[in-house]
């Protein structure tokens, strides 16, 4: 999900992204309804509703499951492509 920004990757093929200026670490951002969800476990953590701990692993463990799912998407597309 991070890379390195060295000026050759066409930035309105990566989707929304942040930038980090100091080193040029190029960060993707989830999609607004993910991004939503973050900000509700965020706000939870904030108003102690949850522990910073257990808020940190949910997140980690959300975020590793859809890339998971992500990418078995667009593996089998792929297949019916080929196959097709």
């Amino acid at each position: 999900m991070a890379q390195r920004d060295n000026g050759t990757e066409g930035g309105a093929a990566l989707g929304p992204h942040v930038t980090l200026p100091v080193i040029g670490l190029r960060l993707g951002l989830p999609k607004p309804e993910r991004l939503a969800w973050y900000a509700g476990v965020g706000l939870m953590t904030a108003f102690e509703l949850v522990d910073w701990e257990v808020a940190l692993i949910i997140c980690v463990g959300h975020l590793i499951a859809d890339n998971v799912h992500n990418r078995t998407v667009a593996e089998l597309a792929s297949g019916a492509e080929s196959g097709a």
